[in-house]
């Protein structure tokens, strides 16, 4: 076999070829097809059998689609050295090559799939806020607002970065900034929420309900808030409780200074403190079909705990808490809530929240007492309510019942409230007396 040359393959009939390099190199073949186009291949023996590897269709013309014969005669020698350098399995070393470059190409595509999949901060947040509101989450609003103010609306840049690419360094920038404006309390908040919304994020990947629902990813590998401290020395710890004539005072003249408010709020504010100072969010969406006056007790939801999980508490009613409930449903009219203002819904806690404002506002203004306590809260309500157990010589896991707390033993977890109602009754009686020695000496 010599030399080809562009005239032998144009006048060529058949099959023409010209070796590679030296013996055993193989050679470089070309075949003529009916249609009169010419293939190029490249022939070698391997294990006793002759193989061809394609190399492409041969340009028979200046301007013709191919590969010109200086080309065809370059491949056949890198083929031929791939060979060598395989062992001879030329044509499976090349299938392996191209399964490997395919294998990559797809984890290249399917990396830059997951890449645009991958949520962002923002994507972060909104997703932990709406499993929020999805499992009616009290705090869910003051959630989304405090991430929106102090996170998103302030940090787009961080906000609109990947989470997964959100670090230790950039927590402590969205914190420093409220301790500088000096928002204490609250960074501490923020930073808690921050923890849980990374720690939901890194569950949500392998929540089948969450990829149906977002078909998002955040692949992350650890909670950069972890490294974070949280500040101890902003936590204040509130000890305002109201002393037995505030108790009286606001029992007596709440009233008087909402001249221009629903009595409502007065009689929401009295039975808590005869339902043993029971939560207001609790009691405020208690409906009439709640309340059995046969049995005299009440049932509400209780969405608190570590586990989250809502519970149903059943309470004993005493006689105060019954006249009360009678008052209240002078007020109520047609509504199904206990305590409304408005047919179609319960009252609002903070709206609750602003009439004891107003209610402290009041006391303020009033010249006749020089010396001013300090003002308090629904919460110091439920405060003082836990002082008065106290005082009256209620065993803590009786006042736990009372007020539906769970002070974490295996019994609180498991028992059902309803179960212990006698106990209940008796712990309760014994409370009103003094609540009724505190109204009326």
């Amino acid at each position: 076999m010599g030399r080809l040359t562009s005239l032998s393959l144009k006048s060529m009939k058949y099959k023409l070829s010209e070796p590679v390099g030296s013996r055993g190199d193989g050679a470089l073949l070309f075949e003529k097809r009916n249609s009169g186009a010419i293939e190029a291949y490249y022939r070698y023996k391997h294990a006793g059998k002759e193989r061809k590897i394609k190399i492409g269709r041969y340009q028979q013309t200046r301007d013709g689609a191919g590969y010109s014969l200086a080309s065809c005669r370059s491949r056949a020698q890198e083929l031929a050295r791939l060979r060598r350098e395989c062992g001879g399995g030329l044509k499976e070393h090349l299938q392996a090559t191209e399964l490997e470059r395919q294998r990559q190409e797809t984890a290249i595509v399917k990396q830059a799939e997951q890449e645009a999949m991958k949520g962002t901060l923002k994507d972060l947040c909104d997703s932990y806020v709406a499993n929020m509101w999805r499992q009616k989450k009290k705090s869910a609003r003051q959630v989304e607002t405090c991430l929106a103010r102090y996170v998103l609306k302030p940090f787009p840049t961080l906000a609109a970065t990947k989470a997964a690419e959100i670090t230790a360094g950039d927590i402590v920038s969205i914190l420093k900034r409220m301790i500088e404006n000096g928002i204490t309390t609250t960074s501490n908040r923020v930073r808690s929420y921050l923890h849980t919304a990374f720690e939901y994020g890194i569950r949500s990947d392998n929540d089948p309900l969450h990829q149906v629902e977002q078909a998002q990813y955040f692949l992350l590998d650890h909670n950069p808030v972890s490294a974070v401290p949280r500040q101890p020395s902003f936590e204040r710890v509130r000890e305002r409780y109201l002393d037995h004539s505030e108790i009286k005072a606001l029992w007596f003249d709440f009233g008087k200074a909402m001249t221009r408010r629903s009595p409502v709020y007065g009689l929401m504010i009295r039975f808590m403190f005869a339902t043993a100072g029971n939560r207001p969010e609790q009691l405020s969406h208690c409906r009439w079909s709640d309340i059995d006056f046969n049995k005299r007790i009440f049932s509400f939801i209780d969405s608190k705990g570590k586990d989250g999980k809502p519970k149903k508490r059943v309470m004993p009613l005493t006689n105060r808490a019954v006249k009360i409930l009678e008052q209240a449903k002078m007020f109520s009219g047609s509504s199904d809530w206990v305590f409304s203002v408005s047919n179609d819904k319960p009252i609002r806690v903070s709206t609750l929240a602003n009439r004891l404002e107003d209610y402290c506002d009041y006391l303020e203004s009033d010249k006749k007492r020089p010396e001013q306590a300090e003002r308090f809260t629904a919460k110091d309500i439920r405060r003082t309510v836990t002082n008065l157990l106290i005082e009256c010589g209620i065993p803590r896991e009786q006042r736990f019942l009372l007020q539906s707390r769970e002070d974490g033993s295996v019994e609180s977890k498991h028992y059902d409230q309803s179960d212990r109602l006698a106990e209940k009754r008796v712990a309760i009686e014994k409370y009103d007396a003094l609540l009724e020695a505190i109204l009326y000496p």
